[in-house]
């Protein structure tokens, strides 16, 4: 990883996590390279390829302990390569002259982007995971608060009642098309890589094929049908897909902002004696989490689109476009690592205020309900005369603050159609919340049953 935010002392815990920065530091890549030399010598051994004790030698010295970094890393600025300088130095640790038997029939290629994607998997499957979670946690959002009735909001104005379990419900939904967008990608996109200079495999003899399979596979990857030098749309793939569950993140976090925001009070990121939340101000408990969402996900979604850019590759091999991955992929698992990680965190520990939900129901006196208003008065009158009879009363009350059933019994035609008792009854947001419960309950319910499968 080149040096920035996410390696700084200062930053990194905004922006990932200590587990995908392992995944990804150097001296795991190196392990990663060092653990495909390894099988593919023990393979070659088996194979009478090359002899048993030279695989016995490589496999025994292949562990980044053995190396020296500080050496490696000045090979690589002296010879301007990735790979020699950690074939030499390894190939200098080996007994007996087994050095020489190492990277037997490989290209650079194969061993860079196996290793690359031995860590892509290992950080996919950190961030599967910690998105399983964060859906557990949103059922639990979903099933506890389905009946709990808020004001559901459009273009950022109070619209009609919804209930917070439905609210919950919609993350829930989105989630669970993010998750089995992971397990569709996962069947398709971590394949290894070995197939020589052009991918023809012609260095490994007639046994490539074999000798290729039997590496990928002790590697935990799948094999692919044909080589994929020049064929990046795998990592692209995998980086859609954990772009897309990061925003997801972000948008929920979005939204929590908002609910938190001091106007609102309905809910909040989780609060732990001791945070704090500003340097001049002492009372402040900011939306740090949710923030955090947005940020990286933006980030994520930014790394996506250079990702894109390297499947534009020229020939059999291409360095200028591929070795964009090298930074854009690495990013952007890490990000979403962060996002997932946080986002898990947060709403395992989300604060739901119910009662401020109720009290904010009230903020327009009435106002929210013109919709079932306008509604049974329109059996009576027309659908269109009632709306243009309840606009009027609506704006007048908006206007003068003033409370919405004291101005539509002042309103000849409501007042001749609509007693107070049936006014009461439609001003109730309890009444008014549809089949919100019901399908954040249908939602829940489907979503444990894909998980218990």
């Amino acid at each position: 990883m080149a040096a920035n935010m996410l390696d700084s002392m200062l930053y990194r815990n905004a922006y990932s996590t200590e587990e995908m920065r392992t995944i990804f530091d150097d001296r795991t890549i190196i392990q990663n390279f060092l653990d495909i030399e390894k099988a593919l010598a023990q393979v070659q051994g088996e194979m009478g390829i090359i002899p048993k004790e030279a695989a016995d030698e490589i496999c025994k010295k292949g562990f980044v302990e053995n190396l020296d970094i500080g050496e490696i890393e000045a090979g690589i600025v002296k010879v301007g390569h990735s790979l020699v300088p950690i074939l030499r130095n390894f190939q200098k640790k080996c007994d007996s002259g087994y050095g020489e038997y190492i990277h037997l029939g490989a290209t650079t290629q194969d061993i860079l982007d196996t290793g690359f994607m031995m860590s892509v998997k290992r950080g996919f499957e950190a961030v599967y995971r910690d998105a399983l979670e964060a859906e557990e946690a949103v059922l639990d959002l979903v099933d506890r608060y389905a009946d709990t009735v808020m004001a559901g909001r459009t273009h950022g104005q109070q619209a009609i009642p919804i209930t917070f379990g439905y609210k919950a419900a919609v993350w829930a939904s989105e989630l669970r098309r993010d998750i089995e967008r992971m397990e569709d990608c996962r069947k398709r996109c971590f394949v290894g890589q070995l197939s020589g200079a052009v991918g023809s495999m012609a260095g490994f003899g007639e046994n490539g094929r074999e000798i290729s399979r039997r590496v990928i596979e002790a590697l935990g990857l799948d094999v692919p049908d044909i080589s994929w030098h020049v064929s990046r749309d795998r990592l692209a793939e995998i980086v859609s897909v954990l772009a897309t569950l990061g925003c997801t993140f972000g948008k929920i976090g979005q939204e929590i902002v908002y609910l938190q925001g001091t106007e609102t009070g309905e809910a909040a990121e989780g609060f732990v004696h001791g945070a704090v939340g500003s340097s001049t101000m002492p009372h402040k408990r900011n939306p740090v989490a949710p923030e955090a969402l947005q940020t990286l996900s933006r980030l994520a979604k930014a790394g996506m689109g250079a990702t894109f850019d390297s499947m534009y590759q020229f020939h059999e091999r291409d360095g200028a476009s591929w070795k964009i991955e090298w930074m854009s992929v690495n990013e952007t698992v890490m990000l979403v690592g962060g996002v997932a990680a946080k986002g898990k965190k947060l709403l395992k520990n989300l604060d739901v205020f119910p009662e401020r939900m109720k009290a904010n129901l009230d903020l327009l006196k009435g106002l929210m309900m013109s919709e079932p208003v306008m509604l049974e008065l329109g059996k009576k009158i027309g659908k269109q005369t009632a709306h243009e009879v309840v606009y009027e009363v609506s704006m007048a009350a908006f206007e003068e603050q003033a409370d919405f059933k004291a101005k539509l019994l002042e309103n000849e035609v409501v007042a001749a159609n609509m007693t107070e008792a049936e006014l009461d009854a439609l001003l109730d947001p309890e009444r008014y919340t549809g089949d919100c419960a019901a399908i954040a309950r249908e939602v829940s319910a489907s979503i444990r049953k894909k998980r218990k499968g």
